[in-house]
């Protein structure tokens, strides 16, 4: 069998920075040493360094920098300089106004809110024509400003944005200008692109199915297009400039749900965003993050009972400095347990993502009386004995995915307090404690509560391990990725679909967790998909029963007593057909 060959595509994430997304991409490479990766890292500038230890398998990264460059051509290892000499001296305004300006307004309209498919063809046009011509003398062409300056001001009059000055114009193209710069990189050739955003190194994925036939997969961690719009929301940008660049932000993710052949969001929450922002749902198919037992467990020898009311209870959380943390709320809410005299001390793990962030908690912190209370320390490399180590753990997110905080927490049998954010809830189920997001006050309640009650903090500690284990244990993840690498390559065998080595079990997984949530439909989806892998097998009997229970709950008995009458015959069927004992 051929190993499969994947590019994996990342943005701002692995291997240069850690976080949720880079120890999902880490798991990947390591963990599934039967696939050959590439990696094609989209980073901020030239200057970051590699953050892991990558494995044999992976053969090289391509590191495209958006920003920090003179040229774009510089990072272009791949060609010589006299060929990008050569490439300058042949773009010519004949060459732009006549191969380049089609597809460029082509984009344009994209982003202007045309129907879906025309901008990965023009991305695809561009890609071509940067083959041939240089990047940075076509972008600074006369003819590409009239064209764009004609552009952003009727789509003014439209009513798209607010009339742009000349600095906002420029700074428009010149958003394009960098975050294009990935379309003036070869693209290298591999059997599935995989991309870890619904963001711009999805673009990748685009261009190589319009150009080579290359399937694409994409699984989003966080909802790109929520988290943008977030963070742009916040920022002090001019009106202009905040609906121009989520105009931008918001086409090419409907673009990248419209060229993925599946979609493997981290949780079902994504996959209800992906649904509302255009994508199909019979591309959807959830994989859920998944964490080692092995290396996330419980300590061995639990802390002695009844300790004294002065031993502060030690709380953990496990969070990047970055607004979407919304660390400001975890400080105020342990303010709060303070003044319920109730002595804690907390540790917050995670490198600095926003320095003027870093240092408004800083401030914070300060102003709060918490120094001696609340130690930022930082990245850790040993992040499974922190958790064994705290009696509990706190999520305070504004947003999230299907978080490796909660999952890690979970493994380790440390019982937590999180935000109702993401598929939080989707992981966490009944065993923790879930309060709104933004409100100190719920979430000094639900950190008060664990931290006088030893009793709760065992019973939900071990529901979580049992849960995660069931559930998250990472070997079922890593499968059903392997699973979908060969079903794309085509070395799956036709007889079976993605998963289904640890299939029906997963559908199975997933429609519990979806029934628990109330997410009847997507359940009933999931138990169908199970009972399709199953066929006439005796595992099938059970399921039978579970679908029809759906059913008669969503109003359909028709269908749910044909499903009861079909258990019936085949467990008699069964039952009648095993050998009798002699």
């Amino acid at each position: 069998m051929a190993r499969p060959h994947v590019l994996l595509a990342t943005e701002g994430t692995y291997p240069f920075h850690q976080g949720g997304v880079s120890t999902w991409c880490d798991a990947l490479v390591h963990r599934l040493s039967d696939v050959d990766f590439t990696i094609f890292a989209i980073a901020m500038n030239p200057y970051v360094s590699v953050q892991f230890d990558l494995p044999s398998n992976v053969d090289r990264i391509v590191a495209v920098p958006l920003w920090g460059m003179q040229d774009p051509s510089e990072h272009r290892d791949e060609l010589a300089y006299s060929e990008i000499f050569l490439q300058k001296q042949r773009t010519t305004s004949h060459e732009v106004h006549h191969l380049f300006l089609p597809a460029f307004q082509q984009f344009l309209d994209g982003i202007a809110g045309a129907e879906p498919g025309g901008i990965g063809e023009s991305l695809a046009s561009m890609y071509r024509f940067f083959r041939t011509f240089d990047y940075h003398t076509t972008f600074k062409a006369q003819e590409v400003w009239d064209l764009y300056k004609a552009w952003v001001l009727g789509a003014a009059r439209r009513g798209l944005w607010t009339e742009p000055s000349i600095f906002e114009s420029v700074q428009g193209l010149g958003w394009i200008y960098h975050f294009l710069t990935v379309l003036n990189t070869a693209i290298p050739s591999t059997d599935v692109v995989h991309s870890s955003a619904a963001a711009f190194c999805g673009m990748v994925g685009m261009v190589a199915k319009i150009e080579f036939g290359t399937p694409y997969i994409l699984t989003e961690h966080g909802v790109y297009l929520r988290e943008q719009y977030l963070a742009i929301g916040r920022s002090n940008m001019t009106p202009f400039s905040k609906r121009f660049l989520i105009a931008l932000v918001k086409a090419i993710s409907r673009e990248n749900f419209y060229f993925a052949d599946e979609l493997a969001p981290v949780c079902a929450f994504n996959g209800r965003w992906e649904r509302v922002l255009g994508a199909d749902g019979d591309k959807i198919r959830v994989i859920y993050n998944g964490v080692s037992q092995d290396v996330f467990y419980p300590h061995p020898t639990p802390k002695p009972a009844g300790r004294s009311e002065t031993t502060p209870i030690e709380i953990l959380s496990v969070a990047r400095i970055d607004p979407n943390k919304d660390l400001e709320t975890l400080l105020r809410a342990v303010h709060l347990v303070q003044s319920f005299k109730i002595p804690v001390h907390v540790r917050v793990l995670g490198s600095v993502s926003v320095p003027d962030y870093h240092e408004r908690i800083i401030a914070l912190r300060r102003e709060l009386g918490l120094e001696d209370i609340v130690e930022l320390a930082g990245h850790s490399e040993d992040i499974s004995s922190a958790y064994r180590d705290a009696d509990l753990a706190v999520q305070s997110s504004v947003t999230e995915a299907f978080p490796y905080s909660v999952l890690e927490s979970m493994m380790s049998g440390t019982p937590m307090v999180a935000t109702d954010v993401g598929g939080t809830r989707e992981a966490l189920g009944s065993a923790g404690i879930l309060v709104p997001s933004r409100d100190p006050g719920k979430l000094a309640m639900g950190i008060a509560l664990l931290a006088q009650d030893e009793d709760l903090r065992h019973k939900l500690g071990r529901a979580a391990r049992e849960r995660a284990l069931q559930y998250f244990e990472i070997s079922q993840t890593m499968q059903a990725f392997f699973d979908l690498y060969r079903y794309w390559q085509g070395t799956l065998p036709a007889e079976t679909t993605p998963g289904t080595s640890s299939a029906p079990l997963i559908h199975v997984t997933r429609a519990l967790i979806l029934k628990h949530m109330g997410e009847t439909r997507m359940a009933h989806a999931e138990l169908e998909s199970a009972l399709k892998e199953l066929g006439n097998h005796p595992a099938a009997v059970p399921l039978l029963v579970e679908l029809a229970a759906l059913e008669m709950l969503g109003g359909q008995p028709a269908s749910a007593h044909e499903h009861l009458l079909k258990s019936r015959i085949l467990e008699e069927l069964f039952r009648t057909s095993l050998p009798k004992a002699n």
